[in-house]
């Protein structure tokens, strides 16, 4: 490698120093480099990174946790191999000499890998099944560049690169830009459940697919026993670490179960829970204290103020490697912030439980039209003979939000910059895939566009801004295989209550309080924090750094037009400035004023 890629490599690993500030490490060879910074959570001692095999044929890297480390340490141990740690990471290399690629489907945990194999030339990325833990790359032809986060390669090619028109179009229609889209070109996401295989000698890659939720099936009828039994088995595997644990709670159901369950499991678990300044009706800080006493579990409640909101926007913006104009960040910014100034580097959480077990009515009542359709012989010999686009069900083209958005972008973004994408390009390339059973084409959506590209990805950033791992039980591939292997072979839960499954299962270790309360989710004072960022930061929109990208049309986007937005649409376009701004153009944040 030439100098100027090495020395590429060292910046980018240090510019990862908050993903890992406890060490970071390096491999290099004839063929390939790796480095990694390193956030110690299990084996403090031993656990160093990059890992090698006995022979040191096989290097490794890897952001995240292998939950059933000890199960697949255990099994190899029996077949003959010996480890150098404790670390949950080396199985990886042992269960790769052993099975080969396929051994990434044994895998049960988030996790972003990079393994070299010296006697096949080749370098695998290796991505989790519901993309908990991101990983880019960019291919030149020549060189594979590979990175935890999207910034760090944006200016590999480019010392100017420029955002995508149709890229931006996308995130002002949905708040985030849904995968596999990028705002620039060279860089894509490595599809979660899938893995990269780069030839060395040759350069070139294939991506091949690991986890196959339609071929997953149950003989046994469903058990509300199974599902709690496979709760209690995912808390134990992610409360298990080597430092202090704590966990995000709210009023809600799917923290409160992640803390019941919990509190059987940690002894010193901590429970943080955000409030607003007011305590206006979305403060939920009452309600988790409620259920913190009632589990004997400590609690530490924070308070949001409204200097907060304006003066953590331009850090919340650096922390954030791709834009998401998701008002609620900034309340899990501050649960990671306040979990790692309290010592606890590891944070459980209830994110998934709404879109594994159908907690939203109107992805319910689509998945029941949808399913009802195509169970509909005529409704198929339509289908068959048409394939017109009126056969696909409706997903996000029954929000009028989201079509009034995509409008209003096409307003402000030069006609000629949209010249390949057309006025339903949102609406097409979000839509359910109709070649699998209905139920799986909307869970696949789902968890592309709103879990992964918005939840997902702001989770990551926010909490690893702040040096913390936020793990996630109910998203745990068991947990979720089974679920899909229920409705593969016949269950039809999503014509039930919202989560009336999951709520069932809990009814031995949570209070009728909490499993009765009317879901209300995250929910800031939304309307006063948009205007407390936007009366502070608007000035940056004119002259701005979307207007030197040519992306607004500057002959409409004037003061006066601007105040007549939207208020979400006004945050969308002034988090996006603040963002090209800090990692496009490397604006320090501190002129943000």
């Amino acid at each position: 490698m030439s100098e100027e890629q090495l020395f590429n490599l060292k910046t980018v690993v240090n510019n990862l120093s908050h993903r890992g500030p406890d060490s970071d490490g390096f491999f290099y060879s004839e063929n390939v480099s790796l480095g990694m910074r390193r956030l110690s959570i299990n084996d403090l001692t031993t656990g160093s990174q990059p890992l090698f095999n006995e022979d040191r044929t096989i290097a490794l890297v890897c952001n995240g946790e292998i939950y059933n480390f000890i199960e697949l340490r255990e099994k190899l141990i029996s077949l003959g191999y010996s480890f150098s740690s404790k670390s949950d990471v080396e199985v990886v290399i042992y269960l790769y000499e052993e099975y080969g690629p396929d051994c990434f489907a044994q895998l049960r945990g988030m996790f972003a890998i990079a393994l070299y194999d010296a006697r096949r030339n080749s370098v695998f990325l290796v991505r989790d099944r519901l993309g908990e833990k991101p990983l880019f790359y960019s291919h030149d032809h020549s060189t594979l560049y590979f990175s935890s986060e999207f910034t760090q390669l944006l200016h590999i090619h480019s010392t100017s690169p420029r955002i995508s028109p149709s890229a931006f179009n996308l995130y002002l229609t949905f708040q985030y830009l849904p995968e596999p889209f990028s705002f620039v070109d060279n860089i894509s996401q490595l599809p979660a459940a899938h893995y990269l295989e780069f030839n060395c000698a040759d350069s070139t890659f294939i991506l091949q697919r690991y986890w196959f939720p339609e071929h997953l099936s149950s003989s046994e009828p469903f058990s509300s026993d199974y599902l709690f039994d496979l709760l209690k088995s995912s808390c134990l595997l992610m409360n298990h670490a080597d430092v202090p644990v704590a966990l995000a709670l709210s009023g809600g159901v799917d923290s409160s179960l992640v803390a019941a369950l919990s509190a059987d499991i940690t002894k010193d678990i901590c429970a943080f829970s955000v409030g607003y300044q007011g305590n206006p009706s979305s403060d939920e800080r009452s309600k988790a204290a409620y259920l913190a006493d009632y589990l004997g579990i400590p609690f530490l409640p924070i308070e949001i103020s409204d200097a907060d909101v304006e003066n953590c926007f331009p850090d919340l913006v650096q922390a954030m490697d791709l834009p998401i104009a998701d008002i609620a960040a900034l309340g899990y910014y501050k649960v990671s912030q306040a979990s790692r100034q309290n010592g606890f580097p590891v944070l459980l959480s209830g994110l998934g439980g709404d879109e594994v077990f159908w907690g939203y009515q109107w992805v319910k009542d689509t998945l029941t039209n949808a399913t009802n359709s195509s169970r509909s012989k005529l409704s198929r010999l339509r289908s068959l003979l048409t394939r017109s686009k009126s056969s696909t069900p409706s997903f996000f083209g029954q929000h009028s939000f989201l079509s009034s958005a995509n409008e209003l972008s096409r307003q402000i973004i030069p006609a000629e910059r949209l010249s390949n994408a057309p006025s339903d390009f949102w609406l097409v390339h979000n839509s359910i895939d109709t070649s699998i059973p209905p139920h799986l084409g909307v869970f696949d959506l789902l968890s592309r566009t709103w879990l992964r590209s918005n939840c997902l990805t702001l989770m990551d950033r926010v909490s690893m801004a702040n040096s913390v791992e936020v793990r996630l039980p109910l998203l745990d591939n068991h947990l979720v295989d089974y679920m899909i292997s229920q409705r593969n072979s016949g269950l039809r839960d999503w014509e039930l209550p919202c989560k009336s499954l999951l709520l069932r299962s809990l009814e031995s270790v949570l209070p009728n309080e909490v499993l009765s309360r009317k879901k209300q989710g995250f929910t800031p004072p939304v309307r006063r924090w948009y205007k407390l960022v936007i009366n502070k930061y608007s000035n940056l929109l004119f002259g701005g750094s979307l207007q030197r990208q040519g992306l607004i049309d500057t002959s409409i986007f004037t003061p006066s037009y601007f105040s007549q937005l939207p208020l979400d649409f006004s945050y969308k376009l002034l988090l996006m400035e603040m963002w090209s701004r800090c990692h496009v153009e490397k604006t320090p944040i501190r002129d943000f004023s």
